[in-house]
């Protein structure tokens, strides 16, 4: 695999941990807003995704910066 395409990969997984994370959540609010007791699958789901979430956009981060310090344009 290329490191093009495991950084793509890196991404599209931490985007879609944010998503249904937050989905979540938004539904905890909601159940919690109508009076219910929310569930616990929708409880444990942004505590668990958001923070990979936030992890894998700094492994990602991580990565580009490791990649431009490697690649040198020229002397300044």
């Amino acid at each position: 695999m290329s490191a093009k395409r495991v950084d793509s990969t890196i991404v599209v997984v931490a985007v879609a941990a944010a998503i249904v994370g937050a989905v979540a959540l938004l539904g905890v609010l909601g159940q919690a807003w109508m009076g219910y007791a929310p569930s616990h699958l929708l409880t444990y789901l942004p505590m668990i995704l958001l923070p990979i979430a936030f992890a894998l956009v700094a492994v990602a981060l991580v990565r580009a910066a490791l990649r431009r310090r490697q690649t040198e344009v020229g002397q300044s």
